[in-house]
């Protein structure tokens, strides 16, 4: 990360100044979003709803009646995978009870009593599409296909996606088992953040041997091959559910998810996922402008550092329209001396035209020290003391005038 340039006419970021403080900021470059030719229109799908979500923010760019219910088929699977990563790890052994191999569908040919390590599973549902993996993951770690539903529907909540209800692994026809184009796409964009998730939705072929298959498996999302940058992630077809898929795809460090649902045929759901991340690279830029732990300020408090770091990381877009993007404003809070590290000690606020459009918190990386006195505070404290004497003396006084007469009263009535 490099500290911007200094500039006439002042600094590029406002910021907010304590008394007896000396500040550095470290932050990036306002985002400057590489303008286009000319401005692309949405595209026209043939999809029954649709969405285009950026990874990186979150942000929909693009909808299609996206908040209708659709059934999705096999991209149900990406919240079965999203489900198991959570709970399990790579190297676990399934043995596959009775009622996998039993599935309809797309399998890979899985056998009652053999024992498969999640790892193979995962890439037998998501490279092959098998339902057979799909259903021994959800028995292993649901203990029952409902047990593993209700899973599912609490993963569901947590990604946002308020408008869906699912019932099983696989995604065979239910009426009660829906999704919308929106919800697909949160679901994806949680699953996107676990790493092996995404090297598995993206690779192209994957070595299968189980009891009795022994093949290469080769991906069904044909957008792998079909498109520039292309990294995910999944398709699916029913009767009912028709083609759907969602796809992603890498360009410049910005991700991009493409989700169709109820598509005529495979080439029409290919065709528009691949318009709907043409548009979206062509009109839009998202770029992090913090990372978690990253030293976005530095506080010169006496002789002492203290590094201001961002709590969790941050991403903002813009659209390439060639329009000045994101500046950033520090805000301090009435920072407490001493406090320990971590202490949260303000904000990074970004705003575009009078909007903000994001903000991060900082938070100290050392301890803060104590604040020294002052000259105000010496001449305070010797005020203070003076005072403190100066009533103590009086007090001793009052009190041995007291003693006095009292002395005084008492021979008299000797007398």
């Amino acid at each position: 990360m490099r500290t911007p340039p200094a500039r006439r006419g002042g600094p590029c970021y406002s910021l907010h100044y304590t008394r007896c403080l000396a500040l550095l900021l470290l932050c990036l470059t306002p985002l400057a979003a590489a303008p286009r030719a000319v401005a692309a229109s949405p595209p026209a799908l043939s999809a029954g709803s649709a969405a285009l979500v950026d990874l990186a923010t979150g942000e929909v760019l693009y909808s299609l009646r996206a908040d209708e219910r659709k059934a999705p088929a096999s991209t149900t699977k990406i919240l079965t995978a999203l489900v198991a990563l959570q709970r399990g790890h790579l190297e676990d052994e399934v043995t596959i009870g009775a009622e996998p191999p039993r599935q309809a569908g797309t399998r890979v040919y899985l056998v009652e009593g053999e024992t498969v390590t999640l790892e193979q599973l995962l890439y037998g549902m998501l490279v092959n599409s098998g339902n057979d993996a799909a259903v021994a993951i959800a028995e292993h770690y649901g203990g029952s296909l409902e047990e593993f539903a209700a899973l599912m529907n609490a993963e569901a909540r947590r990604a946002g996606a308020a408008h869906s209800h699912f019932t099983n692994p696989s995604g065979l026809s239910d009426p009660d088992h829906y999704t919308t184009a929106r919800d697909l796409a949160l679901i994806a964009r949680a699953a996107m953040q676990y790493p092996v998730f995404r090297e598995m939705v993206a690779t192209r072929n994957w070595p299968w041997k189980s009891r009795e298959w022994e093949t290469t498996l080769v991906n069904h999302n044909r957008l792998l091959w079909k498109y520039q940058g292309a990294d995910g992630v999944k398709n699916g077809y029913t009767n009912d559910a028709r083609y759907t898929l969602v796809g992603s795809a890498t360009r410049d460090g910005q991700t991009l998810i493409a989700v169709v649902l109820e598509e005529p045929t495979s080439k029409a759901a290919d065709d528009d996922v691949m318009a709907l991340l043409d548009y979206g690279f062509s009109e839009f830029t998202s770029q992090v402008v913090a990372r978690q732990g990253q030293v976005m300020a530095v506080l010169q408090l006496e002789d002492h550092r203290v590094d201001l770091a961002a709590e969790k990381e941050l991403a903002i877009l813009a659209r390439r329209d060639g329009s000045q993007g994101p500046t950033a404003q520090l805000h301090l809070a009435n920072i407490p001396r001493p406090a320990r590290e971590g202490t949260r000690v303000g904000e990074m606020v970004y705003r575009q035209n009078g909007k903000i459009v994001g903000r991060v918190g900082l938070v100290a990386v050392q301890p803060i020290p104590r604040r020294p006195l002052t000259l105000g505070d010496w001449w305070l404290i010797l005020t203070l003391l003076g005072a403190a004497a100066a009533a103590a003396l009086s007090v001793a006084r009052r009190r041995r005038l007291a003693r006095m007469r009292a002395a005084r009263a008492a021979r008299a009535r000797l007398q």
